[in-house]
């Protein structure tokens, strides 16, 4: 069973009602028995200003440099050997603190926090350093208050998250349209509540109140994938945790995420990843010593 973390367990003066953490990256604290690998059910964005280390999510190894921003989203598997000599920052926060002082509809254009599964990390040239240190210097000090004010750290917080999504938007074409931006965001969010049960896509388009044709032409301009190719690769994305953390049969592991047929998932999963269920198993378990 894979642990999940929340912001308490890491005990620090630089958190807030268990919703807000920010700390620099040599100082951070860490759960006495802290356990590899884990989820948390939070967000974390993690600014390296020196040094370098690899970070592996969701079994995908990346490699993190000087100046480059890391995004992770709740549920992610993590595996991280403790870095050292790294500079930086942690910023942790979950969703529930940003929809204390904002819409949903504000958090929804925030993009980026869940796109994490495709690009996890950004770049920083000296410009974007510039911008975000600007709004990153008045959340420590407010953090480092006796007396912090919950107001001024949320409002502080979607500045830097908006910065962020101005940067990240910058290496992809804009998109103006804001109703396909939230459409997709909520379709994702649907997704996520229930994909185990539901892979037809016409469940996902009367949920959201348009066509399944519509739909599929929203995630397609955004994206360059299909509606349910989308609802295939969280299934998949599930699929491969299972393999590695589950002892249940391939069989029964396709059965519960509502694949057609155990042929079907197989191919799918090949199809991904390059190699069979059965394969990949393998593999993981050597590589991550899996017991």
């Amino acid at each position: 069973m894979i642990p999940i973390y929340k912001i308490e367990d890491f005990v620090s003066d630089k958190t807030l009602e268990h919703s807000f953490k920010l700390e620099r990256f040599g100082e951070l604290s860490w759960p006495k028995q802290l356990t590899w690998p884990n989820k948390h059910d939070f967000y974390e964005i993690i600014w390296i200003t020196e040094g370098t280390f690899t970070h592996t999510i969701d079994y995908h190894d990346i490699f993190i440099q000087t100046d480059t921003l890391l995004i992770t989203s709740p549920g992610q598997i993590h595996l991280l050997p403790t870095p050292e000599k790294v500079k930086g920052y942690s910023i942790a926060f979950t969703e529930q603190f940003l929809l204390t002082h904002q819409t949903q509809e504000s958090i929804f254009e925030l993009t980026f926090l869940e796109d994490s599964f495709t690009r996890p990390y950004l770049c920083l040239d000296e410009n974007g350093q510039q911008e975000l240190k600007a709004i990153i210097d008045p959340l420590i000090a407010e953090m480092n208050r006796r007396e912090k004010v919950p107001l001024i750290i949320n409002g502080l917080l979607l500045v830097l998250l908006n910065r962020i999504q101005r940067l990240m938007s910058k290496t992809q074409p804009e998109i103006k349209d804001s109703f396909q931006v939230l459409t997709h965001k909520r379709f994702k969010k649907l997704i996520e509540e229930n994909y185990r049960e539901e892979t037809d896509l016409a469940f996902y388009a009367g949920k959201l109140n348009i066509s399944a044709n519509y739909l599929n032409k929203i995630v397609k301009n955004l994206t360059g994938n299909t509606a349910g190719g989308m609802i295939r690769d969280r299934g998949l994305a599930e699929a491969k945790r299972m393999l590695v953390y589950c002892n249940l049969p391939i069989g029964d592991i396709s059965d519960q995420l509502g694949f057609k047929d155990f042929s079907y998932f197989s191919r799918q999963f090949k199809k991904q990843e390059g190699m069979s269920p059965a394969e990949y198993r393998k593999q993981m378990y050597r590589k991550y010593a899996v017991q």
